[in-house]
């Protein structure tokens, strides 16, 4: 090395760094906590983004409809040929609500769909590296959950409920008003049981972690088994039909009243203690097990 190489190096090295201010120390800053509002946000993004949401909000909506006209129609129309007992029995509440038999299937693979995507896709590592507190996850998920299967779930009873109706009065039939206490009760009723089966969804597939098991556990529990109930022998059959948590929180949009099952209020809250279960269950699973 020259001489006068060497002597720059050394000027260089002397000469005090003229953008920095005296004192300065270089720190690196730790990066801030994901916060149970940037979680929420996070799932708010998830939610809206993914196609299906819009597809069975849609499609639930429409179908819901759609039955709430055909069974209008087709028990109005049966209602005069009806004899006393059945029309003791007739139910325009049901009649008109009917739909929910597949609004909370659809729901319920919602619920199922915020967590399995993100297993079948692989986010869910990218997921739990930004925010490792996994409660703090699935805390979000059902939160947001809720914010969108609870107005859904009034928007579809409540457009089942005034079709249904409307087709009633059309056929002559006995029917409820918007304002009346059974229609009050099986509306605002109905919206919760389709947002707990939504949380029900939720709760299977972090358990399960597979789409296509949850959407069979679901259709199982909320269709087959209520299905086949009164095919069940004995006590056994009896204690289905009346504990069952779909089964009981289904007596929420009835009007007529079944002494052998559950009060619609009392229904719902086994539907409620159920989800509450499954989700207890799906925290523990989902802080213990590997992504």
């Amino acid at each position: 090395m020259s001489r006068g190489a060497a002597r720059t190096r050394t000027a260089v090295r002397k000469e005090p760094a003229r953008d920095r201010p005296r004192g300065f120390r270089m720190t690196l800053r730790p990066a801030g906590r994901a916060t149970f509002a940037h979680c929420l946000r996070a799932e708010w993004i998830k939610i809206r983004t993914m196609r299906s949401t819009v597809f069975l909000v849609v499609g639930t909506l429409a179908c819901c409809v759609g039955l709430a006209s055909l069974n209008g129609a087709s028990a109005g129309g049966e209602y005069a040929t009806m004899t006393a007992a059945d029309r003791a029995a007739f139910d325009p509440l049901a009649t008109s609500l009917r739909g929910y038999l597949l609004a909370q299937i659809a729901l319920g693979l919602l619920g199922g769909l915020m967590i399995t995507a993100e297993y079948g896709a692989g986010t869910i590592v990218g997921t739990l590296t930004a925010v490792p507190h996994r409660a703090r996850v699935l805390a979000a998920k059902a939160v947001v959950l809720i914010a969108v299967a609870l107005p859904v779930g009034l928007l579809v009873s409540f457009s089942g409920f005034l079709v249904g109706q409307a087709a009633l009065a059309g056929a002559g039939a006995p029917h409820l008003g918007p304002s009346d206490s059974p229609a009050l009760r099986g509306i605002l009723g109905g919206a919760l049981y389709l947002a707990l089966a939504g949380l029900l969804g939720l709760a299977i597939g972090t358990v399960i972690r597979s789409t296509t098991a949850t959407v069979t556990t679901l259709f199982g529990a909320m269709l087959i088994v209520q299905a086949f109930a009164p095919a069940l022998p004995g006590a056994v059959g009896d204690w289905v039909a009346k504990y069952w948590p779909p089964i009981a929180g289904g007596q929420i949009i009835t009007g007529y009243r079944d002494p052998a099952l559950l009060d619609p209020w009392s229904g719902l809250a086994v539907m409620a203690g159920c989800a509450a279960v499954l989700l207890g269950v799906a925290f523990i699973v989902f802080r213990r097990r590997d992504a």
